[in-house]
């Protein structure tokens, strides 16, 4: 049977990918899935990469995993697409640096959803994690407030936390449970459970 494909754009997002991929690592739809993760950022990328795929086999889940700094690539085929792209990725997809960055953080993100997603004709469901304020250049789209913002503190440990699980260091049980019943594995099964966007 065919595996769905599901394009993460922005995988190294330290607020959206661990639900995600926690959420994923539960998931046994009738179809295995095939996650295809892109991020500007190789590092990033590399460690939730790791971290879908340790997911994915302690649960016995049957999902593979493709990750790659070639949106378009990870694009190509998808059945379903998340938008998750932090000022991290946006500024690494736009080439800009720090310093010049602009004082809107949405407007960088927006900017590199333009980049990445011009010119492509999108038949995927397309499910945005953006904060409300991104603009999405997509003409419909589905949209979650989730997962909830992160204060500072608790998002510079993601990375570490991430680690610990991949290195079997802490168990994930914990995790798994947390997002067992997500609004993202609602809308996996029925995409009409997000708010539906019309750019008209």
């Amino acid at each position: 049977m065919e595996p769905i494909s599901i394009a993460i754009l922005g995988a190294g997002s330290r607020r959206c990918s661990v639900p995600v991929i926690a959420s994923l690592g539960t998931y046994f739809g009738e179809r295995p899935l095939h996650l295809r993760l892109y991020d500007a950022d190789e590092e990033r990328l590399d460690l939730f990469d790791r971290f879908a795929r340790t997911a994915f086999l302690v649960n016995d889940t049957g999902h593979t995993v493709t990750a790659g700094t070639d949106a378009h690539e990870m694009l190509e085929g998808a059945h379903r697409i998340v938008l998750q792209v932090g000022e991290n990725c946006a500024r690494k997809e736009t080439k800009t640096s720090r310093a010049l960055m602009p004082a809107n953080e949405s407007q960088i993100i927006a900017e590199s959803l333009e980049r990445i997603l011009e010119g492509r004709e999108v038949y995927a469901d397309v499910l945005s994690l953006e904060p409300p304020d991104v603009r999405i250049p997509l003409a419909s789209y589905y949209r979650l407030d989730w997962p909830l913002e992160q204060d500072w503190e608790t998002r510079m440990a993601v990375p570490h936390q991430v680690l610990r699980w991949v290195r079997g260091e802490e168990q994930l049980y914990r995790v798994f449970e947390e997002y067992q019943n997500s609004p993202f594995k609602r809308w996996l099964d029925d995409v009409s459970v997000a708010t539906a966007v019309s750019e008209a």
